[in-house]
């Protein structure tokens, strides 16, 4: 998924899950890093959690997940994707995943788990870029 700057890692060994959360104007931007799994997924879901629930407008309706980090997600990690995004759609909002590619982008496709978010590349400086993927 991501690409491993020359640093070997034993694939067989799970990767902690790093979040970043970034408020831009009426946007939250969430930025993954590592391995997106049963183990690790709740972490994930904490995150969001603890948005929603701070003071003032909390959890924008719309959310952006930069995914380009991620280097495994799991069918825990795909079902937590999902989640997110059945909560942005009970807000009436939607789910952005930026700089899917390789196995997520075809785990997607293949599940048809695609059609539920909006897709767009991830621009050269790591963030998301603008447009529609697939």
């Amino acid at each position: 998924m991501s690409a491993n700057s020359g640093v070997h890692r034993d694939p067989t060994r799970p990767q902690p899950l790093r979040v970043q959360a970034r408020a831009e104007a009426a946007q939250v931007t969430l930025v993954l890093v590592g391995d997106l799994t049963f183990g690790t997924a709740p972490s994930l879901e904490e995150h969001v959690r603890a948005i929603a629930e701070e003071p003032g407008p909390g959890l924008p309706a719309d959310l952006v997940i930069d995914v380009a980090g991620l280097d495994f997600c799991d069918s825990a990690g795909l079902a937590a994707l999902i989640g997110l995004q059945r909560r942005a759609a009970r807000r009436g909002g939607t789910v952005t995943l930026a700089g899917a590619s390789g196995t997520l982008q075809r785990v997607l496709r293949v599940t048809g788990a695609e059609i539920l978010f909006t897709l767009r590349p991830a621009d050269s400086a790591g963030g998301a870029a603008e447009g529609q993927v697939g």
